[in-house]
């Protein structure tokens, strides 16, 4: 014989006139809901969500215009631009943060979403990172040991690692404070991937006022910038994207 269904809270009082009472029903496998029925619960859930993406790049990309306008107007744009824009050399200046961050900008919004615990587009950053990593070696043995540390030191380091991080801190914070609209499934990483862009968009900006060309002085300083922010918004996505 079946047992009864329990009813829910509320029903019929005594001497009331009857009425059907419909069985509460558990989670799946009785019990509370657990956070992966959690995130299958949401990631079924058919009401539209507020789109993450435009607002991202909307939202951050307008104050990293501001910051960048700031720094510029303190800085001052190189006077030889376009030239060193068109040399190989110094392209990479702007064409491998802009190939770290904008992989890892797609891979943060990717993240946002409960079910997306791999996402492949980041392979791409971290391929243009390893590829500077060799190139940084190369040059190294490539150097005169009389003039390695010259190389390596510059004379700018400190304003470009404060230039990238100072530009950094606002889009960074806007970006999580629009993907805490999201769920991610990993908060520090989502954090670092956000850094990771932002600091890589902010070295791209730092390069229009950088006149240090050594590949020795941007492949050390430009990637330690962007992983200072990347640590920041790590740090900071552990807490805010958090659910």
């Amino acid at each position: 014989m079946r047992p009864p269904s329990r009813a829910c809270p509320g029903g019929a009082a005594r001497g009331a006139a009857p009425r059907v009472e419909t069985p509460c029903r558990d989670p799946p496998g009785g019990g509370a809901m657990n956070t992966d029925q959690l995130v299958s619960v949401l990631a079924f859930d058919d009401t539209p969500p507020r789109p993450i993406s435009p607002r991202v790049m909307g939202m951050s990309g307008l104050w990293l215009l501001a910051a960048a306008a700031i720094a510029l107007l303190i800085l001052g744009v190189r006077d030889d631009l376009l030239q060193a824009m068109t040399a190989p050399v110094t392209a990479m200046k702007w064409l491998l943060p802009l190939g770290i961050a904008i992989p890892a900008l797609l891979a943060a919004i990717a993240l946002s979403r409960p079910v997306t615990w791999r996402v492949p587009i980041l392979w791409m950053a971290l391929a243009v990172g390893m590829g500077a990593v060799l190139w940084l070696l190369l040059s190294i043995m490539g150097t005169p040991a009389d003039q390695l540390m010259p190389d390596m030191w510059g004379n700018s380091r400190f304003v470009c690692l404060t230039a990238i991080v100072g530009i950094s801190i606002l889009p960074l914070g806007t970006a999580l404070w629009v993907l805490q609209d999201g769920a991610s499934p990993a908060p520090g990483l989502s954090g670092a991937c956000t850094g990771l862009a932002v600091g890589g968009f902010a070295a791209a900006v730092y390069a229009l006022h950088c006149n240090e060309d050594e590949p020795l002085f941007f492949l050390i300083w430009y990637s330690l910038g962007i992983l200072i922010v990347a640590a920041l918004g790590a740090i900071a996505g552990r807490s805010l994207l958090r659910w």
